[in-house]
């Protein structure tokens, strides 16, 4: 996360060389305007990178922990019983009694908790606040998707001016248009806030157990060296 904020801090370096330093209202020229627009595509890379692997080391460690499916706290079922929802989704008429049952089967399991890291697939490859969020709720984070309200904003922004770029709606030099060397740097600590808040919570939840249920959590910590 730190080195690709850090590419978007070299490009922000050469956005404020080539914004005037002596108050003279000059309009910036086409290549520190395309430096601006894609300042949108290295701040939502680091975001999305953040956000993927942050998710992918938190599943990790749940499964690394061997926790039993029944201890686990409800709303991580959504994770832990993929591949039983996903069948009873795709499952015929003639399979749909037998696979809602495999799901309520599995509910009382005491067989550790196997979930696949790309368990949220696609989910993950176009971000935005609603996206961690969803996350958060999977895994029983009962939190905002960012640290401060005033991120929400600048969190879409950032992902719409991104995805215009990306999917060749829009030129960089036409979405750096008005983006100012502050603007830039604004939308820089807003995408670190972002990225640091998400990881900070993911981290917290998993050193706590909090996705295990209270009445275990204790024999959890204990057995881990907690």
């Amino acid at each position: 996360m730190n080195a690709r904020l850090s590419e978007a801090r070299e490009l922000l370096n050469k956005i404020k060389q080539d914004e005037p330093q002596d108050g003279a209202l000059r309009l910036p020229n086409a290549f520190s305007l395309t430096l601006r627009g894609l300042m949108y595509v290295s701040l939502y890379g680091a975001i999305e990178y953040a956000i993927t692997h942050g998710t992918q080391s938190f599943i990790n460690y749940l499964c690394g922990l061997k926790i039993n499916t029944k201890h686990l706290e409800y709303s991580m079922h959504s994770i832990a019983l993929d591949s039983q929802l996903t069948s009873a989704r795709d499952a015929g008429e003639k399979k749909k009694w037998e696979t809602r049952r495999a799901i309520f089967s599995k509910l009382d399991s005491k067989a550790a908790c196997s979930v696949p890291d790309t368990v949220f697939g696609t989910f993950l490859h176009n971000v935005y606040p609603k996206t961690v969020l969803e996350i958060f709720l999977c895994l029983g984070i009962e939190k905002a998707a960012t640290a401060v309200e005033s991120d929400i904003g600048y969190f879409k922004e950032i992902t719409e001016k991104r995805n215009a770029v990306a999917h060749g709606r829009e030129a960089p030099s036409d979405v750096g248009k008005g983006l100012t060397a502050l603007d830039a740097e604004v939308r820089l600590n807003a995408a670190y806030s972002i990225c640091s808040y998400f990881l900070d919570t993911m981290e917290e939840h998993a050193l706590e157990f909090r996705f295990v249920r209270p009445r275990y959590r204790a024999a959890y910590r204990q057995a881990n060296g907690g």
